[in-house]
Parts: structure tokens; sequence; C-alpha cells
């Protein structure tokens, strides 16, 4: 929607969800809202290649990546102070293991306005 042009322009986000559906549909909202896709990867290896390999504003996870578990790339982004929310079907507390219970966790199907208002959060951008 043109009201979220150019909220974000120029922030990079990684994007690590295993169904390229959703992967794309994030990554095209991205480019709506100005800032820059990193990934999508569709798997924890990329996924942890992207993280040390790019400079990032933040990023969005799924949380079972093709029956893996995000929190390898959780971590990696908490050693490099990139701020994350989780993506998931499966929000429920109990699912995230302690390092990360409290974390900002957007439930699926996410909607376009709940992920840019994370993500905005994240950055600290004034126009929210």
């Amino acid at each position: 929607t043109a009201v979220m042009k150019n909220k974000l322009p120029g922030k990079r986000f990684l994007i690590v969800e295993d169904n390229p559906i959703l992967a794309y549909d994030i990554s095209d909202l991205m480019d709506e809202v100005g800032a820059e896709p990193v990934g999508p990867a569709l798997d924890v290896g990329t996924g942890m290649q992207l993280v040390r390999e790019n400079d990032l504003d933040a990023a969005l996870l799924d949380v079972d990546i093709g029956g893996e578990y995000v929190w390898p790339i959780a971590e990696e982004l908490d050693r490099h102070s990139v701020p994350y929310a989780f993506v998931s079907a499966q929000c429920r507390t109990d699912l995230l293991p302690e390092p990360f219970k409290g974390r900002r966790c957007i439930e699926k199907p996410a909607a376009h306005e709940e992920i840019v208002e994370a993500l905005i959060a994240f950055t600290g951008e004034p126009n929210a």
C-alpha cells in the first residue's frame, strides 16, 4: 500500500522462512517499505551464513525451518546485537526455550502491518 511506502528506507532485514511463498511475500513487503530484504534463507545453514556476511538492522525468524529449530540463528543474531522477532504459527511461549522467552513473536498468518510495525520498533524510526 502507498501508505507504507518508504517507511524503512535503506534498512536491511534478514528473512528466515522455509515456506517460499511466505518468504517471498515478506521480501516483497520489504521492497514496498523501501527496505532491503536479506535472504530469504530457507534453511538454518543459509541463515547463519547471511547473519555472518551481512550488516543487518533486524531479522524475522520462522521458528521451525524445514524441521530444524531456528535457535542457532537467534543466538548468532544476539552475538551480533541484531534485534529479531519470531514469526510463527506456534507463538506459545512454552515453545520458546528460556533465552528466547519474552521475545516478540508474530503469529502466522502475519499481517503486513504487524510485521512493518515490529521492524519500525526495532529500528527506532520516528514516523511509525
